[in-house]
């Protein structure tokens, strides 16, 4: 099997990839391991309001602070504490959810933290693409790339001699040799150092943390929120994550 690594998304993708985001896709992970039945990635507010519209908890934030009509932010440090146990989670994420309208149903999420079962589930269904989601505009993200090389190092061990990489993979791999502890890797990422400005280095620490969890997000659900309906100024997409 050749490992394909893709450091930005290019489409079109015939089988479901491995999607890669370590900070919302942290937080997605740890609203299923908090026992949500569903987690929604909205990429715009009005998107995601009118995803929460029938009492979903509605969580996002601008500037550190949390949206006007948000039940909170998206903070690792907080999110644990909260009650969403059965409930139906709506998440602003306008970068993860860019990149998620380039890849099919069915792809799953990984990151740092679910490393170990992303790497299990990938073996276990054949996947052979890894695409690291981006930062706005499309733009690589320095943080993806290096835990999209995490991954495929690691499922390059697993497969033996059965396996090859692909020049994105050897890329990404190569990259990952640059930071030996994953923490740094994000501090010099353009999220991590809007985070460190902002006092909240302790949610690089919880980003960086390696297969503590055990939840591999699946993308069961795409639904289209026609701009016409729903008063939005172009068409807009949710995606909905369940613990697989």
């Amino acid at each position: 099997m050749t490992l394909r690594v893709d450091l930005v998304p290019k489409p079109p993708y015939p089988q479901p990839v491995l999607v890669v985001d370590v900070f919302y896709g942290s937080a997605v992970g740890v609203l299923l391991a908090a026992g949500a039945q569903e987690v929604w990635v909205a990429k715009s507010v009005r998107a995601a309001l009118v995803l929460a519209e029938g009492g979903a908890l509605l969580l996002g934030e601008q500037e550190g602070l949390p949206l006007e009509g948000f039940h909170g932010g998206i903070s690792l440090q907080t999110l644990p504490g909260l009650w969403v146990e059965g409930k139906s989670c709506v998440l602003l994420a306008p970068p993860l959810a860019e990149s998620l309208e380039q890849v099919p149903p069915q792809s799953a999420l990984a990151y740092f933290r679910n490393a170990r079962a992303a790497v299990a589930y990938v073996a276990e269904q054949h996947m052979d693409t890894v695409v690291a989601a981006t930062q706005a505009r499309l733009e690589p993200s320095l943080a993806n790339t290096v835990v999209a090389g995490f991954i495929a190092k690691r499922l390059y061990q697993s497969l033996g001699k059965e396996g090859a990489l692909q020049e994105g993979a050897r890329l990404a791999t190569a990259l990952l040799k640059s930071f030996p502890d994953p923490q740094e890797a994000l501090v010099q990422s353009d999220l991590g150092k809007q985070l460190y400005r902002a006092g909240r280095s302790e949610e690089l620490a919880l980003a960086s943390l390696v297969s503590v969890e055990e939840v591999v997000p699946r993308l069961r659900q795409v639904r289209l929120l026609e701009a016409k309906q729903y008063g939005l100024t172009k068409d807009r997409f949710g995606f909905c994550f369940q613990a697989r």
